[in-house]
Protein backbone atom coordinates (compact mmCIF):
# COMPACT_ATOMS: atom_id res chain seq x y z
CA UNK A 1 0.00 0.00 0.00
CA UNK A 2 1.25 3.31 -0.95
CA UNK A 3 2.13 5.86 1.70
CA UNK A 4 -0.59 8.30 -0.23
CA UNK A 5 -3.03 5.12 0.31
CA UNK A 6 -1.91 4.61 3.49
CA UNK A 7 -2.70 8.32 5.10
CA UNK A 8 -6.19 8.57 3.04
CA UNK A 9 -7.02 5.20 4.83
CA UNK A 10 -5.96 6.51 8.62
CA UNK A 11 -8.04 9.80 8.12
CA UNK A 12 -10.63 7.18 7.75
CA UNK A 13 -10.12 4.85 10.26
CA UNK A 14 -9.37 8.20 12.86
CA UNK A 15 -12.47 9.41 11.83
CA UNK A 16 -14.61 6.46 12.63
CA UNK A 17 -12.36 5.33 15.95
CA UNK A 18 -12.94 9.15 17.31
CA UNK A 19 -16.55 9.35 16.56
CA UNK A 20 -18.08 5.38 16.86
CA UNK A 21 -19.73 6.24 20.31
CA UNK A 22 -21.90 8.65 18.75
CA UNK A 23 -22.20 6.77 15.65
CA UNK A 24 -23.74 4.55 17.61
CA UNK A 25 -25.60 6.81 20.00
CA UNK A 26 -27.47 7.99 16.54
CA UNK A 27 -28.22 4.29 15.42
CA UNK A 28 -29.80 3.35 18.61
CA UNK A 29 -32.20 5.90 17.95
CA UNK A 30 -32.68 5.55 14.29
CA UNK A 31 -31.12 8.73 13.19
CA UNK A 32 -27.80 8.30 12.68
CA UNK A 33 -27.04 9.23 9.29
CA UNK A 34 -29.11 12.00 7.13
CA UNK A 35 -31.47 10.78 5.03
CA UNK A 36 -31.45 13.20 2.80
CA UNK A 37 -28.95 14.36 -0.83
CA UNK A 38 -31.42 17.13 -1.23
CA UNK A 39 -33.98 14.64 -3.00
CA UNK A 40 -36.98 16.70 -3.40
CA UNK A 41 -35.62 19.38 -0.68
CA UNK A 42 -35.92 16.87 1.84
CA UNK A 43 -34.73 18.63 5.20
CA UNK A 44 -33.95 17.10 8.29
CA UNK A 45 -34.01 19.35 11.24
CA UNK A 46 -30.30 19.70 12.17
CA UNK A 47 -30.82 19.43 16.18
CA UNK A 48 -32.49 16.41 15.76
CA UNK A 49 -29.47 14.52 13.23
CA UNK A 50 -26.92 13.07 16.25
CA UNK A 51 -24.30 12.14 13.61
CA UNK A 52 -25.08 14.59 11.04
CA UNK A 53 -22.05 16.61 11.04
CA UNK A 54 -19.81 13.77 12.11
CA UNK A 55 -20.95 11.90 8.62
CA UNK A 56 -20.56 15.57 6.75
CA UNK A 57 -17.00 15.32 8.06
CA UNK A 58 -16.07 11.88 6.61
CA UNK A 59 -17.84 13.11 3.43
CA UNK A 60 -15.67 15.63 3.38
CA UNK A 61 -12.46 13.83 3.25
CA UNK A 62 -13.75 12.43 -0.61
CA UNK A 63 -12.57 15.17 -2.73
CA UNK A 64 -11.44 13.16 -6.14
CA UNK A 65 -12.13 9.98 -7.70
CA UNK A 66 -9.29 8.70 -6.72
CA UNK A 67 -9.94 8.61 -3.45
CA UNK A 68 -13.20 6.84 -4.04
CA UNK A 69 -11.49 4.19 -5.67
CA UNK A 70 -9.17 4.26 -2.39
CA UNK A 71 -12.61 3.65 -0.23
CA UNK A 72 -14.28 1.43 -2.14
CA UNK A 73 -10.30 -0.69 -2.29
CA UNK A 74 -8.75 0.00 0.49
CA UNK A 75 -11.72 -0.14 3.26
CA UNK A 76 -13.76 -2.48 1.39
CA UNK A 77 -10.46 -5.16 1.69
CA UNK A 78 -9.09 -4.21 4.79
CA UNK A 79 -12.33 -3.62 7.13
CA UNK A 80 -15.07 -5.69 5.37
CA UNK A 81 -18.40 -5.82 6.71
CA UNK A 82 -17.47 -3.44 9.35
CA UNK A 83 -18.20 0.51 10.41
CA UNK A 84 -15.71 1.29 8.09
CA UNK A 85 -17.22 -0.28 4.64
CA UNK A 86 -20.65 0.51 5.69
CA UNK A 87 -20.22 4.52 6.34
CA UNK A 88 -17.91 3.91 2.83
CA UNK A 89 -20.81 2.80 1.29
CA UNK A 90 -23.01 5.09 2.00
CA UNK A 91 -20.25 8.22 0.94
CA UNK A 92 -19.60 6.04 -2.29
CA UNK A 93 -23.90 5.40 -2.68
CA UNK A 94 -24.01 9.47 -2.72
CA UNK A 95 -21.11 10.57 -4.86
CA UNK A 96 -23.01 7.93 -7.88
CA UNK A 97 -25.98 8.99 -7.26
CA UNK A 98 -24.69 13.08 -7.21
CA UNK A 99 -23.03 11.36 -10.80
CA UNK A 100 -27.25 10.41 -12.14
CA UNK A 101 -25.34 6.49 -12.07
CA UNK A 102 -28.58 5.42 -10.07
CA UNK A 103 -27.73 1.78 -10.67
CA UNK A 104 -24.29 1.98 -8.88
CA UNK A 105 -25.60 4.14 -6.34
CA UNK A 106 -28.40 1.23 -5.63
CA UNK A 107 -25.63 -1.14 -5.67
CA UNK A 108 -23.97 0.45 -2.97
CA UNK A 109 -27.13 0.47 -0.94
CA UNK A 110 -28.06 -3.14 -1.59
CA UNK A 111 -24.49 -4.26 -0.31
CA UNK A 112 -25.40 -2.40 3.23
CA UNK A 113 -28.58 -4.15 3.11
CA UNK A 114 -26.73 -7.37 2.72
CA UNK A 115 -23.88 -6.75 5.51
CA UNK A 116 -26.76 -6.51 7.40
CA UNK A 117 -25.01 -4.85 10.67
CA UNK A 118 -28.51 -3.79 12.12
CA UNK A 119 -31.91 -2.95 11.56
CA UNK A 120 -31.15 0.79 11.65
CA UNK A 121 -28.91 0.60 8.82
CA UNK A 122 -30.79 -1.61 6.38
CA UNK A 123 -33.50 0.48 6.79
CA UNK A 124 -31.50 3.67 6.34
CA UNK A 125 -30.38 2.24 2.86
CA UNK A 126 -33.63 0.64 2.01
CA UNK A 127 -35.03 4.70 2.77
CA UNK A 128 -32.22 5.81 0.18
CA UNK A 129 -32.91 3.57 -2.62
CA UNK A 130 -36.28 3.93 -2.47
CA UNK A 131 -35.83 7.80 -2.74
CA UNK A 132 -33.53 6.98 -6.19
CA UNK A 133 -36.41 4.99 -7.08
CA UNK A 134 -38.39 7.84 -7.60
CA UNK A 135 -35.78 9.95 -8.88
CA UNK A 136 -35.90 7.14 -11.52
CA UNK A 137 -39.86 7.58 -11.88
CA UNK A 138 -39.67 4.00 -10.40
CA UNK A 139 -42.68 4.55 -8.16
CA UNK A 140 -43.87 1.32 -7.57
CA UNK A 141 -40.65 0.31 -6.86
CA UNK A 142 -40.05 2.93 -4.36
CA UNK A 143 -43.19 1.84 -2.17
CA UNK A 144 -41.82 -1.82 -1.71
CA UNK A 145 -38.30 -0.40 -0.46
CA UNK A 146 -40.53 1.31 1.80
CA UNK A 147 -42.38 -1.20 2.99
CA UNK A 148 -39.53 -3.39 3.67
CA UNK A 149 -38.07 -0.95 6.38
CA UNK A 150 -38.56 -2.68 9.72
CA UNK A 151 -38.05 0.36 11.76
CA UNK A 152 -41.21 1.47 10.67
CA UNK A 153 -42.11 3.79 14.06
CA UNK A 154 -38.94 5.25 14.17
CA UNK A 155 -38.84 6.07 10.82
CA UNK A 156 -42.37 6.90 10.65
CA UNK A 157 -42.44 10.99 10.00
CA UNK A 158 -39.84 10.24 6.47
CA UNK A 159 -41.77 6.95 5.71
CA UNK A 160 -45.21 8.86 5.75
CA UNK A 161 -43.42 11.57 3.42
CA UNK A 162 -42.25 9.48 1.09
CA UNK A 163 -45.16 7.54 0.33
CA UNK A 164 -46.69 10.96 0.22
CA UNK A 165 -44.68 11.90 -2.58
CA UNK A 166 -45.05 8.63 -4.09
CA UNK A 167 -48.75 8.96 -4.59
CA UNK A 168 -48.04 12.44 -5.30
CA UNK A 169 -46.23 11.64 -8.51
CA UNK A 170 -48.59 9.08 -9.38
CA UNK A 171 -51.38 11.39 -9.40
CA UNK A 172 -52.90 9.61 -6.43
CA UNK A 173 -54.24 13.14 -4.48
CA UNK A 174 -56.35 10.81 -1.87
CA UNK A 175 -53.50 8.58 -1.07
CA UNK A 176 -50.81 11.61 -0.90
CA UNK A 177 -53.11 13.63 1.35
CA UNK A 178 -53.16 10.58 3.80
CA UNK A 179 -49.93 10.46 4.16
CA UNK A 180 -48.65 13.89 4.40
CA UNK A 181 -51.10 14.19 6.95
CA UNK A 182 -49.83 11.18 9.10
CA UNK A 183 -46.23 12.63 8.76
CA UNK A 184 -47.52 16.03 10.29
CA UNK A 185 -49.13 13.73 13.17
CA UNK A 186 -45.76 12.38 13.54
CA UNK A 187 -43.66 15.73 13.68
CA UNK A 188 -42.28 16.89 16.69
CA UNK A 189 -42.41 20.70 15.71
CA UNK A 190 -44.68 21.99 13.21
CA UNK A 191 -43.03 21.40 9.18
CA UNK A 192 -43.67 23.83 6.45
CA UNK A 193 -42.65 22.07 4.06
CA UNK A 194 -44.78 18.88 4.70
CA UNK A 195 -47.49 21.70 5.00
CA UNK A 196 -46.86 22.92 1.74
CA UNK A 197 -46.97 19.19 0.49
CA UNK A 198 -50.07 18.82 1.91
CA UNK A 199 -51.83 21.76 0.72
CA UNK A 200 -50.83 20.62 -2.64
CA UNK A 201 -52.94 18.00 -2.65
CA UNK A 202 -55.69 19.45 -1.48
CA UNK A 203 -58.81 19.38 -3.40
Amino acid sequence: MSDENSDFTSKIVIWCSKNIKYILIGAAIGISIPLSWNYYQYTQERDNLVASDLYNELIDLVKTEDEYKQIENIISSDYKNSIYDILSKFVLSKKEFESKNYSLAKEYLEEIININANETYNSLAMIKISLINIEEKKYDEALAYIEKVNLKDAFKQVLSEIKGDIYKFKGDKENALKYYTEAIDSSAINNENLLMKKNSVKN
